[in-house]
């Protein structure tokens, strides 16, 4: 709580020029926020008028903001000075832009972060953390847009890249609104336009759509890549004679092998966040994403705002083709969670990135590529095969039905990463219709300039 100290000296009061002898009126009041440099202070002022004056200067904007005490009487004047005070700091004015990075961090993790999944909240915290490393923020009257920019010179020297950079700014955002709703900051600075942006020519995909044969390939690399995972894993012996490994140790568990295959053929068919499908379930009052059948067999998902990327609690539909893959579970083992990865040790992992890298490690058994840089290859991921569905519905549907079909909560991103991608393929419907017709624009002109 903010301390107000008494102090009785007098100090000369410049503001009045009309006088030609120095005034003098008692600092009345003097707020001090946790021993820092910017302070509020409220001070009374006498102005040779009818009653004394309240005044304070903003930390944040610097500008004056005074009012009448409405009495002559300094005991009465500082006890209205008190009442300002304590009404700037009912409404957080006092402590606007004050407040100690360290205090904001950790309200805005009890307060904010604490209602969305835990992934989003590492993700945040991971990138404030990457704000505190770079710019050591005391307070938040520090960030500026001359600030902002500082951060985002030193943040593009980091060896991230620029999508990384862009999550920085928008994590620190969505923080700085927070803070701003919660009286915190009175105003939001103007953030760097370029970190919005994606750079002209850039690929707009980390990786890329995989193929039917590619996808395919992976099924069939599942029980190799749990081998492989397994060998790299066996501690080495040092001994003259190097001793064989047991034959079970280069055998991939089966329930496994089998686990793998069942999430990843559901990822092909349902176009699923990874996130996504290890909370999908059948339960109707579980935490997770519920699949709903209804009395006509069409299936829906119920998807709650902790679980969707938007934060929306939306139900959507599902393709038939995932839809027929549901309903293939009998009704009688309908319940608890739909997809269950298993590692090689028998074990059921719904951590995302433990999943995530059993499923890249797939990729990489299968030889399937789908981008490289700076010689660093990388290998097909579960998302490479939401990209896949998202492509191949594209050719089929609009981009309105599309968009519900990614769960997209705008549309720009279903136009820019599925429709445009689709652009090759119209080139080669193209084609199709030149050589099956034999004829070409050029000639077409050339026989109509005949006729004529």
């Amino acid at each position: 709580m903010a301390q107000c100290v008494l102090r009785d000296r007098l100090i000369p009061d410049k503001s009045n020029s009309s006088f030609d002898f120095p005034r003098f009126t008692p600092m009345a009041l003097l707020m001090k926020v946790n021993a820092m440099a910017d302070e509020i202070n409220v001070i009374v002022v006498d102005r040779g008028r009818k009653f004394l004056y309240l005044r304070y200067t903003d930390p944040v904007d610097g500008k004056i903001h005074e009012k009448s005490a409405k009495t002559r009487k300094m005991k009465a004047a500082q006890v209205a000075a008190g009442e300002w005070l304590a009404e700037l700091n009912s409404t957080g004015l006092a402590s606007s832009g004050l407040v100690r990075w360290e205090q904001f961090r950790e309200d805005f993790r009890e307060n904010y972060l604490r209602h969305y999944s835990d992934s989003y909240a590492n993700n945040v915290e991971g990138s404030l953390n990457v704000v505190e490393e770079l710019m050591s923020p005391d307070t938040l009257t520090r960030i500026s847009e001359k600030w902002l920019s500082r951060f985002h010179s030193l943040a593009k020297k980091r060896d991230v890249s620029a999508y990384t950079v862009r999550k920085y700014f928008q994590h620190l955002q969505t923080a700085l609104k927070w803070a701003k709703e919660q009286g915190l900051i009175k105003l939001v600075p103007m953030f760097p336009k370029q970190t919005k942006q994606t750079q002209r020519g850039a690929k707009l995909m980390k990786g890329r759509p995989i193929t039917g044969e590619e996808f395919d390939r992976m099924l069939a690399a599942v029980e190799k890549s749990l081998v492989s995972a397994q060998v790299e894993k066996t501690p080495v012996e040092t001994t003259t004679k190097p001793k064989r490994a047991p034959a079970a140790s280069q055998t991939a568990n089966p329930k496994a092998a089998e686990s793998l295959r069942y999430l990843m053929r559901g990822l092909w068919l349902s176009g699923l966040r990874l996130g996504e499908a290890l909370s999908l379930t059948w339960d109707q009052w579980a935490d997770g994403i519920r699949v709903r059948v209804d009395e006509d067999n069409d299936v829906c998902l119920m998807i709650d705002g902790g679980n969707q990327k938007n934060r929306q609690s939306l139900t959507y539909p599902v393709v038939d083709d995932f839809a027929e893959f549901l309903l293939q579970t009998p009704e009688n083992d309908r319940q608890g969670f739909i997809f269950n990865a298993m590692g090689q040790n028998g074990n059921v992992s719904r951590r995302v990135d433990t999943v995530s890298t059993w499923i890249v490690d797939i990729g990489k058994a299968a030889k399937v590529k789908v981008d490289e840089k700076d010689g660093s290859e990388k290998f097909a991921s579960a998302h490479d095969i939401r990209r896949a569905f998202g492509t191949r519905w594209a050719k089929i549907v609009p981009a309105s039905l599309l968009q519900q079909l990614m769960r997209h909560s705008n549309i720009e991103t279903t136009m820019r990463f599925y429709v445009n991608i689709t652009a090759k393929d119209t080139m080669s419907e193209i084609r199709r219709h030149v050589r099956k017709n034999q004829v070409t624009p050029e000639a077409t002109d050339s026989e109509m300039n005949q006729k004529s």
